[in-house]
């Protein structure tokens, strides 16, 4: 059970801590309405892996056990609470939903070469590239039949154009490595594919478990969108500011690997700081020390509260898209999501 409550990054009391306050305190008001379905998703999750056995199941149960934010079953929950939900179908939804999303991670971790996540070995690094892109590939199917068995077109369909639209995401990103000059609308267009979109289907999926009208429906959708925009800039911003015992990897690694994200974007806009930080990019190849440097320049620029301010508009936005729902403490739990995003440090 103590690992369960580390999966879901609350205390062992299974209450929100005393007195707790800023990001702690959005988190526990986003859990705390739905404690006892995420002990039962974690042993659902655990169960279904479990069931596969040898080193398919080790491999998945090593991810599982890591823990994570979980904010993407949540949201599956809370939005098929805000209707009328058959349980069995939201629990099914959502452990689809995270082994394509850990499926994801598994094929994202051998493209980046990343040797952990979360402070754990990644898949490649503890049994090969092989295994890595099988493991990957039979949990993206597992999520997708796991899926199938709600028997509803409409989610299936979003599901899997949800999939492609990933894989999108992650081309785009490849194709843009390196490119320190790209427009906001090109950065844009990658975190809505890469993250946003499935925190949108999440929510969007949720509801349609719900049997919540189109409306309302298309309402989730655009919450999840934003939400999730909110959730990847932010992410971004952590990569430059947080430290490396929060992230579990060294800060700075997106920008080691190619990847370029709104602060640096930002920080090369501003006068002067952009000046030294085009002096520093146009010496290729770029040192240990030149990433530090970076890293240096943009914390100490102006890019790091215009990308919070970014993050908490788009949070914002995703917030006024809950108007249309009645109170409740789903919808409560759904607004505190939005604060929990932006405030994070992990």
């Amino acid at each position: 059970m103590d690992a369960i409550h580390r999966a879901l990054e609350v205390p062992a009391t299974g209450r929100p801590s005393p007195g707790a306050t800023g990001a702690v305190a959005a988190r526990d008001t986003l859990l705390e309405p739905i404690l006892g379905e995420l002990l039962e998703f974690e042993r659902r999750l655990e169960a279904a892996v479990t069931a596969d056995r040898g080193p398919m199941a080790e491999a998945m149960r090593h991810i599982v056990r890591a823990g994570g934010k979980r904010i993407r079953p949540a949201l599956v929950i809370l939005s098929a609470q805000l209707g009328h939900p058959q349980l069995d179908h939201v629990y099914d939804l959502a452990m689809g939903i995270e082994f394509i999303h850990t499926a994801t991670l598994v094929h994202d971790d051998l493209i980046d070469r990343s040797p952990t996540r979360r402070g754990m070995i990644t898949i490649h690094e503890m049994m090969g590239a092989p295994a890595a892109i099988i493991i990957g590939d039979y949990y993206f199917a597992k999520g997708a039949n796991l899926i199938s068995t709600i028997g509803d077109p409409v989610i299936d369909a979003a599901i899997s154009s949800t999939v492609m639209t990933i894989c999108m995401g992650e081309l785009l990103q490849m194709t843009s490595k390196d490119d320190y000059r790209q427009s906001l609308e090109e950065y844009h267009r990658k975190i809505d594919r890469k993250t946003a979109t499935l925190l949108a289907t999440c929510c969007f999926c949720g509801g349609a478990v719900g049997r919540l009208e189109p409306g309302l429906l298309t309402a989730l959708r655009n919450y999840g969108h934003k939400l999730g925009m909110a959730f990847q800039i932010a992410d971004d911003l952590l990569d430059y500011v947080a430290t490396e015992e929060e992230l579990g990897k060294p800060v700075g690694a997106d920008l080691r690997q190619g990847t370029v994200t709104l602060p640096f974007m930002l920080a090369l806009q501003e006068p002067g700081v952009g000046q030294e930080l085009a002096g520093v990019v146009d010496r290729q190849p770029l040192t240990d020390r030149d990433y530090e440097t970076i890293v240096d320049l943009v914390r100490g620029s102006g890019a790091v509260a215009a990308t919070e301010r970014a993050a908490q508009d788009f949070a914002a936005a995703a917030r006024r898209e809950l108007a249309q729902f009645p109170e409740s403490a789903a919808r409560q739990a759904l607004e505190a999501a939005c604060d929990y995003v932006v405030d994070r440090r992990i």
